[in-house]
């Protein structure tokens, strides 16, 4: 991938997808952009059937700047695949979930006149009325917010799925991690981290948005989606030091108030420790209650602005998700995050495919 010459000025758009019919969507959203795009990489993670290749194929015999490009494997092996075939300066992610409005790929260009950006995001809400059920609601709240507040002071949070980044990034810092292969992800957060440690500059531009079709989700599937984040991110902090959110201030009444409730059931069991169990079991309880009531008063409060927060409550189960999902990257990858056998290798770019 180093020293490749780049076309400069070009970009290219490499959509990520894995059994994703909606990709089509993407690619014509993409089609329709007012910034000229050099080629539009359909980067297909692999699916028995075929369909994903059928539909690029179909759309590329009338538009030569789509191709079709058979990439298996984890999400970080399959975009190393389509990094390695770019020749141009620039390369932008989207998703095949996501659509990207006509001037979606100029705004994220735009900061690249300063040669020192290295990558830039923005936003990704939910599609209008793809967001259904409290659970999924309160998700398109929490990340209106979460890039309002957090991504927009710390770049290294922005996901791949909405992002642009100068070629050069890789040439000097290598391609994607790819030792979080095992449904971990990640690889994106990593490699903003490394980015910003070699010197490049980000840039959070939230005129870049996307809009994120939320209409497969539920809320059984956000929270093992935020164990899986969770499972790849312990790594991460033990590997690079790096988290955006979690903190142990942050999550200690998640674990306390939990733990409090399961130690007053088991001391119930025997008579000397019944009276204390009972209480340890109210005081858990009721602090459940509390922190309940508590975080449904703050979601009202911030719903006008991010819609969906009223169902803040949702957030005990989300952090309980996170908890679960750390436990098992510790116990997968160890206290040093790197447990030998864990994953493949870091420089792993040739591998035959898919933050």
């Amino acid at each position: 991938m180093a020293g490749r010459p780049r076309t400069p000025g070009e970009v290219t758009v490499i959509v990520t997808v894995l059994n994703d019919s909606r990709v089509r969507r993407a690619i014509e959203s993409l089609r329709s952009q007012h910034h000229a795009i050099a080629t539009i990489v359909i980067d297909d993670g692999g699916g028995p059937s075929g369909e994903i290749r059928r539909i690029a194929e179909g759309i590329a015999r009338s538009d030569p700047h789509v191709q079709w490009l058979d990439a298996p494997g984890s999400v970080a092996q399959s975009r190393n695949t389509a990094l390695a075939r770019v020749d141009s300066e620039f390369v932008a992610f989207l998703d095949a979930d996501e659509i990207a409005p006509v001037d979606w790929l100029a705004h994220l260009l735009a900061p690249f006149s300063d040669p020192a950006i290295g990558f830039t995001g923005g936003p990704t809400p939910a599609l209008a009325g793809s967001a259904r059920g409290p659970g999924v609601r309160y998700y398109d709240g929490y990340l209106r917010r979460f890039y309002d507040v957090v991504a927009r002071r710390h770049p290294h949070a922005l996901p791949m799925g909405n992002s642009a980044w100068r070629m050069a990034v890789f040439d000097r810092c290598g391609p994607l991690d790819t030792t979080l292969s095992l449904g971990a992800g990640n690889e994106d957060h990593d490699m903003a981290v490394r980015t910003l440690g070699a010197g490049w500059k980000a840039a959070y531009v939230p005129e870049a948005y996307v809009e994120h079709d939320f209409s497969d989700l539920t809320s059984w599937r956000l929270l093992r989606k935020q164990s899986r984040y969770a499972f790849g991110g312990f790594a991460l902090w033990r590997r690079r030091g790096s988290t955006y959110e979690a903190s142990g201030t942050r999550l200690a009444p998640y674990v306390v108030l939990p733990g409090l409730a399961v130690l007053g059931a088991i001391l119930l069991v025997p008579v000397p420790t019944r009276t204390l169990g009972e209480i340890l079991l109210g005081v858990g309880a009721i602090g459940l209650g509390l922190l309940a009531l508590g975080l449904t008063a703050q979601g009202f409060a911030w719903d006008r602005t991010y819609p969906g927060m009223r169902y803040r409550a949702f957030e005990i189960l989300r952090r309980w998700a996170t908890l679960w999902g750390a436990a098992r990257g510790w116990l997968r990858f160890g206290w040093s995050g790197r447990r030998p056998g864990a994953g493949a290798t870091a420089t792993d770019s040739s591998a035959s495919g898919k933050p």
